[in-house]
C-alpha cells in the first residue's frame, strides 16, 4: 500500500460514512465531480456532528451566492490568492465551532434549571461565538471587500466589523443580522442577567440606559440560530475550496499562507472521518549529549484497537518524516486519546521510519523494532458497560468534622487495587499524637466510600474497603502556592500519610521523600515534616 493512499483505504474499509459524505456534498457543491479527499473529515462533521449538522440552508445558499459575486468582482486568480492568504480566519471560525459544540452538548446534558444553564453556559457561549467565530468570519469577508473597493477596510473589533459590512450597498445584512444587536450590546457592557425564566439585557445608547427583556428559551434559540448560521457560512467556503480543488499542495510551504493554515492542512492530511489529528508540535532537543528534532503528534476520536493504532501511527510517522524532511537522528511520538481507552503512545526513531518509507522493512518489522526500543504504552479498549458522561463528572463530596476537612478526594484505583488520594486540613492538631488520632478517623471515613470505575480503563471498584489511601496533611486550608509544597521549609505542611492494608506502601515520591522523616505504624506510614 502506498503512503499517499492509506487514509483513503482506511476511510473506505474501516470506517462508515464516506459514501454518505460523497453522495451528500458532491450534489450540494454544484460545480464538483468528486470531493478532494483531504476535506472528507471536515464534511463528515457537517453531516454527522450533533450541532454542526443543523447548518442553516438559507445562509448556505446566500453565502454561496456572495462568494460567486465576490469572484465575479475580483477575478478567479485574485480570489484564490486572497483566500489562501486569509484562510486562517476561516480555520479559526471552524475550530471554534467545534469547541463550542462540545460546550453546547454539556449544556444540554446539564440537569440544572434553565436559569443556571444560562448563567453557566449560554451567556458565555454566545459571547465566545460573537468574538471568535463571528468576528473571524467577518474579517474574512472584509478582506475581500477591501479588494473590491481597493481600500483597507480592516477593523479590529466586532462592532465596527459589523458596521463595516452592514451597509445596504455591500449586501451582507443577512450575515450581520445573525448577531442580535440588543444581546450583543448588553454582552459588550456586561449587562446580561438571568432571573428565573427571564433574561434582561441592559446597555447604554448615547445618554440613554436601555433594558430589553426576553426569556432564557428565546436566548438559547438566538444562540443556536447564530451557531447554525456560522456553520452554514463555513460550509459554503469549504464548498468553494473543494470546487477550486485547493488542497494540501496549494497550502503547504506556500509563503503567502498563514502558518496556522499550513499546520491545519498538515493535520487534516493525517485525519480520517472518525480519528482526528488534533495536535502537531516540534521540539528542539539541544544538549551536551544530543541534538535532534522531536515531533509530537496527538490523535483524538473513536476507540481503536491496538493494531489499528499501530497502523495509523506508523503511517503517520512515515508522512511526518517525509513532510518535515527529518533526519535519521530525529524521533516522533504518536499518542492516542479516546473515551474508552487510556491514553496510549509510542515513540519511533526516524531510522526505523526511513527503512519503512524506503521499503527495507514492512509495518510488522517496524513495529517489532519500536517495541524493542521499549518506548511504548498501548492500552486495550475498556469493554465494560460505562456511561462516559457520568464518569467524566464523578465527584466525591468533601468530608468535614470538628477536627479536619477532607477535600480533593480522587479515585486513583488500579485493576487489582481500590485506591483513593485526598488532601486533609487538620483544624486542631498541634502534636503528632493529635495527628495520628485524626488520621485514623479520616482513614475510616474514606475507607467506606464507594468508587465507580472509569470509562477509559478497568479498575477495582465497588463497596469493598480500600486497599490504599494516600493523604497529604496541612494545617491551614490553602489551594495553591508555596503553602502547598511538600518540603520541610513549608510550615503549613504536616505530613504525607499512606494507609496500605497489605503493608507494602507502593506510592513513592523520590524527589520529596528524602527530605521527610518516615515512620510506620502497622498499616499506616507517615512521612513527617521534620519541623512539625
Amino acid at each position: 500500500m502506498q503512503l499517499t493512499d492509506y487514509i483513503n483505504w482506511w476511510e473506505e474499509t474501516k470506517e462508515l460514512g464516506l459514501k454518505d459524505v460523497k453522495s451528500t456534498f458532491v450534489s450540494l457543491f454544484s460545480e464538483l465531480d468528486s470531493l478532494p479527499s483531504i476535506y472528507h473529515p471536515i464534511l463528515y462533521k457537517f453531516l454527522k456532528n450533533p450541532q454542526m449538522k443543523h447548518w442553516n440552508n438559507d445562509l448556505f445558499l446566500f453565502t454561496r451566492a456572495k462568494i460567486q459575486e465576490i469572484e465575479e468582482n475580483i477575478g478567479n486568480e485574485n480570489m484564490t490568492t486572497t483566500l489562501l492568504k486569509n484562510s486562517h480566519f476561516l480555520i479559526y471560525t471552524y475550530q471554534n465551532l467545534l469547541d463550542i459544540e462540545e460546550r453546547i452538548l454539556l449544556m444540554n446534558r446539564f440537569k440544572g434549571s434553565e436559569e443556571l444553564k444560562a448563567k453557566i453556559f449560554s451567556i458565555n457561549i454566545y459571547n465566545d461565538l460573537l468574538n471568535t467565530s463571528f468576528s473571524n468570519i467577518l474579517k474574512l469577508f472584509i478582506e475581500f471587500q477591501s479588494i473590491i473597493e481597493n481600500r483597507n477596510l480592516f477593523q479590529k473589533n466586532l462592532t465596527p466589523q459589523i458596521e463595516c459590512l452592514a451597509s445596504s450597498k455591500r449586501g451582507y445584512q443577512i450575515i450581520t443580522d445573525l448577531a442580535d444587536s440588543n444581546i450583543r450590546n448588553a454582552i459588550s457592557h456586561g449587562g446580561v442577567k438571568a432571573e428565573g425564566s427571564k433574561m434582561f439585557f441592559s446597555y447604554r445608547k448615547g445618554g440613554q440606559q436601555i433594558q430589553e427583556e426576553s426569556s432564557v428559551y428565546n436566548f438559547k434559540d438566538s444562540l443556536l440560530q447564530l451557531y447554525d448560521g456560522l456553520s452554514a457560512i463555513v460550509l459554503a467556503w469549504i464548498g468553494y475550496l473543494c470546487e477550486e480543488n485547493i488542497t494540501y499542495n496549494e497550502i503547504y510551504k506556500n509563503s503567502s499562507a498563514h502558518e496556522d493554515t499550513s499546520l491545519f492542512f498538515e493535520k487534516l492530511s493525517m485525519s480520517t472521518l472518525l480519528t482526528t489529528c488534533d495536535k502537531i508540535y516540534q521540539l528542539d532537543i539541544n544538549n551536551q549529549t544530543e541534538q535532534r528534532q522531536h515531533i509530537n503528534v496527538e490523535f483524538v476520536g473513536v476507540d481503536l484497537d491496538i493494531d489499528s493504532r499501530v497502523f495509523l501511527g506508523l503511517h503517520t510517522a512515515e508522512r511526518i518524516f517525509q513532510l518535515r524532511e527529518l533526519s535519521l537522528e530525529d524521533t516522533i511520538m504518536i499518542s492516542f486519546h479516546s473515551p474508552r481507552t487510556a491514553n496510549s503512545f509510542f515513540t519511533i526513531n526516524c531510522s526505523i521510519v526511513s527503512d519503512l518509507a524506503s521499503g527495507v522493512i514492512d509495518l510488522g518489522e517496524a513495529w517489532k523494532r519500536v517495541i524493542k526500543d521499549k518506548n511504548v504504552l498501548m492500552f486495550p479498549i475498556n469493554d465494560e458497560n460505562r456511561n462516559e458522561f457520568e464518569d467524566s463528572f464523578r465527584y466525591y463530596p468533601d468530608i468535614e468534622t470538628e477536627d479536619y476537612l477532607i477535600t480533593e478526594i480522587e479515585d486513583i484505583s488500579l485493576e487489582d487495587q481500590k485506591r483513593f488520594k485526598s488532601v486533609v486540613y487538620l483544624k486542631r492538631a498541634k502534636r503528632p499524637n493529635h495527628v495520628r488520632d485524626a488520621v485514623k478517623n479520616a482513614i475510616n471515613k474514606i475507607n467506606t466510600l464507594e468508587n465507580f470505575g472509569f470509562s477509559s480503563h478497568k479498575v477495582k471498584y465497588g463497596n469493598m474497603e480500600a486497599d490504599i489511601i494516600y493523604m497529604v496533611l496541612y494545617k491551614r486550608e490553602l489551594r495553591r502556592g508555596k503553602d502547598r509544597a511538600l518540603f520541610p521549609s513549608n510550615d503549613n505542611f504536616i505530613a504525607q500519610v499512606q494507609y496500605d492494608k497489605n503493608m507494602r506502601f507502593p506510592i513513592r515520591n523520590n524527589f520529596v521523600d528524602t527530605h521527610l522523616k518516615r515512620r510506620r505504624e502497622k498499616t499506616i506510614e507517615y512521612n513527617w515534616n521534620p519541623n512539625f
